[in-house]
């Protein structure tokens, strides 16, 4: 009998880290877009315990924003989610994420996706220059924000070129707790389970 062949492994990864408290339509075009224009292996959604450039923490549970990140990305065969910052806890240092990643598969390549917003701020983020390092940033532009990225030596971006979209997960909250309509802005399923669990109400 011959032997079944082994899946290809996913040897370009794009990481794409956030809150996501909760996840949006925005996110997931954003995360296609990338798809299709890099010919990526694999998108992995990481939602962050606690953001380090963030005042507050989330306002859903962990449990609840990895439910939700799942049925966001259940129909999309190049969509996974990984919990590492959630177990980790603590504050979300990318540079750790992208460590835990490249030990685990040092074959891969490995991109980070950023809104422009975050572009802006690399400068302040924790030991950039050993992160620049270990991978391309894909930077997704936001109304707003320009696309300046600060002096890091070694820094290598890219643009992805995305629809200019509105929807951010603070109106997502804000139109939840004024009992305004979800329809087209986060999922079918993200949706119902928001309602189900009573999220984001006051």
């Amino acid at each position: 009998m011959a032997k079944e062949k082994e899946p290809k492994r996913a040897n370009t990864i794009a990481l794409y880290g956030g809150a996501f408290d909760p996840v949006h339509n925005a996110h997931i075009t954003v995360a296609r877009s990338v798809l299709e224009q890099l010919n990526l292996d694999r998108i992995c959604f990481i939602p962050a315990a606690q953001s380090p450039l963030k005042a507050g923490g989330p306002a859903a549970s962990d449990v609840a924003r990895l439910q939700m990140l799942r049925l966001a990305t259940k129909d999309e065969p190049r969509f996974s989610v990984d919990p590492c910052e959630l177990e980790r806890g603590g504050m979300s240092y990318t540079l750790e994420t992208v460590r835990h990643f490249s030990e685990r598969r040092p074959d891969a390549k490995l991109y980070w996706i950023i809104g422009a917003d975050q572009l802006e701020l690399l400068d302040r983020w924790r030991r950039i220059e050993a992160l620049a390092a270990m991978v391309v940033f894909l930077v997704v532009a936001r109304p707003g924000y320009k696309l300046s990225a600060p002096m890091v030596p070694g820094l290598n971006w890219e643009q992805i070129d995305a629809p200019l979209m509105e929807e951010s997960s603070s109106k997502v909250r804000e139109a939840l707790a004024t009992g305004r309509s979800l329809r087209g802005v986060v999922p079918e399923a993200v949706e119902a389970f928001i309602q189900s669990e009573g999220l984001y109400t006051l």
